[in-house]
C-alpha cells in the first residue's frame, strides 16, 4: 500500500509554514517517515480496526514531528516510534471503547495452501484461542509479547521503546509468557511441548 503524502500529515499537525522553513529538519523528518511508515502502519493494523489505522498512523507521526528534537537517531529510532505508537493506540482504544484487535489480526491469517481443510480449521481455532488468552493479560504484558513476537524487537529495543531497563523487560517478558500459557491452558488449549520464546522472534 502506498504511503499518504507527507504534506497531508504535516497539515493535520497544524505546523506553520514558518516552522517548516527549517529545510534540514524537514528533510530529516521526511527520511524517518519514509523509512518507518510501513512498520508503524503494520503495528497499528495488528492492534485496531482497519478503519482507524489511518488516523492512528497520522497521529503517531504528528507526535513524532512535535517531539522530533527528542527522537533518537539510527537503530534507536524505530523502537522510539513504537513507544509513541503504543501510547497513541492506547489512547484511541480508550477513547473509542473498541475491542477489535482479534478480528483485525485474524483477517491477516493465511494458512499455507498445502494444509488440509481440517488442519486449517485447527490452526485458526488455536490462533483465536491464543489471541483471546493474550487479550486477558495485563496491557503492559500484552505489549511486551507483541513487540517481541509480532514486531521482532530484542529486549534492548523494547527497553528503549518504554524507556526502562533491559532487565525489567526480561522479567516482564518471561512473566507474560508464563501468564499466556496459563490462560491458554485454562481456556482449553493444549501445549504438549511448551514452546521456548526467543527475543526478537516467534514463540
Amino acid at each position: 500500500m502506498s504511503r499518504p503524502r507527507l504534506s497531508g500529515h504535516i497539515r493535520s499537525m497544524g505546523v506553520s509554514a514558518q516552522r517548516m522553513s527549517d529545510g534540514d529538519r524537514k528533510v530529516s523528518f521526511r527520511r524517518v517517515y519514509e523509512q518507518h511508515y510501513s512498520r508503524i502502519r503494520s503495528y497499528c493494523l495488528r492492534r485496531m480496526s482497519h478503519a482507524d489505522v489511518g488516523d492512528a498512523t497520522a497521529d503517531i507521526f504528528a507526535v513524532a514531528w512535535r517531539r522530533f528534537d527528542e527522537m533518537p537517531t539510527g537503530d534507536a529510532t524505530l523502537p522510539w516510534l513504537y513507544g509513541v505508537a503504543y501510547r497513541v493506540v492506547s489512547d484511541h482504544r480508550r477513547g473509542q471503547g473498541r475491542r477489535s484487535r482479534l478480528s483485525a489480526r485474524l483477517r491477516g491469517l493465511n494458512p499455507t495452501p498445502t494444509d488440509a481443510p481440517d488442519s486449517q480449521l485447527v490452526q485458526r481455532q488455536d490462533y483465536e484461542l491464543v489471541l483471546a488468552s493474550l487479550d486477558r493479560l495485563r496491557p503492559i504484558d500484552q505489549e511486551v509479547l507483541r513487540l517481541a513476537v509480532w514486531e521482532e524487537l530484542s529486549h534492548g529495543e523494547i527497553a528503549a521503546a518504554f524507556n526502562i531497563k533491559v532487565e525489567t523487560v526480561r522479567q516482564r517478558f518471561h512473566r507474560a509468557k508464563r501468564a499466556l500459557l496459563k490462560e491458554f491452558e485454562s481456556a482449553g488449549g493444549t501445549v504438549p511441548n511448551p514452546p521456548v520464546a526467543q527475543e526478537g522472534g516467534e514463540l
